[in-house]
């Protein structure tokens, strides 16, 4: 893993830097770009190291250095458009005899277009990390228990709270939770993204969510990076209940809470099963909280809604093609075999606080009471 981090981090910056040069020449730039990119370099090791401590600095450091990281391969997927555009403008000159690239089109020209137009994107990658946005959902079911018409589900996941998630950006998250109106607030997993212990001010700010029965999480692959012991004790001062591989029932509906994998070992990618135990029961509606958004394989039609994150819908356009083909779910409703499942784009980022396209979300879902028996719509 750091092998690629590294092998990724020099490729990238070195071809950075020569279409810069190409585009601005030699100057100061010149001479504080290198410098500047072998600490950007160095930082993330050094902050897992210690050299920063074990707390908020620590954290900081290590999401600086990945926001760089970040705006380099953002920097070179712009400049690979460049190239793209410039070399397609070179055959057509070549088939035409017309010299539309020489005019248009000629890399030193481009590169100062590029450049300003990756600054403005980067910038709003900024301003989209922060902007979250509440998403509806309304989904018809004939299990709901008798006398309710209506249940409100609000689904959060992918917080991150550590690192440079201000609180802030918590508060505007639980403006959103709390102006739904809840039912119950579900969480599907990575809470939290570093030290916890001097968190209060976020745990007491989770505490105002407003849901009637209640709140319930479950536990992600950073909430183990991070101490599943530490982080489990912030969602208990947060005063959520914390599902793990087990099932809880609550305002008439049956929940499942499943821990993620990486409860194995860090480096543990997939061998998610069902645990022993966890039945799902036929007479009520059945919650699936699940981080990762892969459908187990023997459960599909035995719940009727699981809700996932994880993938973040990729982030940064155009990584989710990427996330796409490693998840079969990335973003929003689908059905698998009767049963529904929706994908969050999540309500924070990891690492780089930059999001392209794929703004973070809250997730308002409301279950709507149908009469008559659902009609087979399951599809693959």
């Amino acid at each position: 893993m750091i092998r690629n981090v590294l092998i990724f981090f020099v490729v990238t910056n070195v071809y950075l830097y020569r279409k810069l040069f190409l585009g601005f020449g030699s100057g100061l730039w010149n001479w504080l770009y290198l410098p500047w990119a072998f600490l950007a370099a160095a930082l993330p090791f050094a902050s897992r190291m210690g050299m920063f401590g074990s707390g908020r600095m620590s954290e900081i450091v290590f999401a600086l250095s990945f926001t760089w990281v970040a705006i380099v391969g953002m920097a070179c997927v712009g400049f690979f458009f460049m190239d793209a555009v410039s070399l397609a403008a070179r055959l057509v000159d070549g088939f035409t005899g017309a010299s539309l690239c020489s005019r248009f089109f000629a890399p030193r020209k481009c590169v100062p277009i590029t450049f300003f137009l990756i600054v403005a994107v980067v910038l709003y990658s900024f301003y989209e990390a922060w902007a979250v946005r509440r998403v509806d959902l309304t989904l018809e079911t004939p299990k709901l228990p008798e006398g309710v018409e209506r249940l409100r589900l609000v689904h959060l996941t992918d917080v991150h709270i550590g690192g440079v998630y201000t609180l802030g950006r918590l508060a505007r998250v639980m403006d959103i939770v709390r102006s739904a109106e809840p039912d119950l607030l579900v969480m599907t997993g990575d809470l939290v993204d570093g030290d916890m212990s001097y968190r209060e001010r976020e745990a007491e700010l989770l505490t105002t969510h407003g849901a009637k029965y209640g709140a319930f999480t479950i536990a992600g692959n950073h909430d183990f990076y991070s101490g599943i012991n530490q982080a489990v004790q912030f969602m208990a001062r947060a005063n959520l209940s914390v599902i793990r591989d087990s099932r809880v029932d609550v305002a008439g509906i049956a929940i499942i809470g499943l821990d993620d994998p990486a409860k194995f070992g860090r480096g543990v990618l997939d061998g998610e099963f069902l645990p022993e135990g966890v039945a799902f029961p036929d007479d009520r509606f059945v919650l699936l909280l699940k981080h990762r958004p892969q459908v187990l394989e023997g459960t599909e039609g035995k719940f009727d809604l699981q809700l996932s994150g994880h993938t973040h819908g990729g982030q940064i356009w155009p990584f989710g093609y990427i996330v796409k083909w490693v998840n079969k779910h990335v973003q929003h409703l689908s059905y698998w075999g009767g049963s529904a499942v929706y994908v969050s784009n999540g309500a924070g980022f990891w690492g780089p606080p930059l999001r392209f396209l794929t703004p973070p979300e809250v997730t308002v879902i409301d279950l709507v009471k149908r009469q008559d028996e659902p009609k087979d719509s399951a599809k693959e």
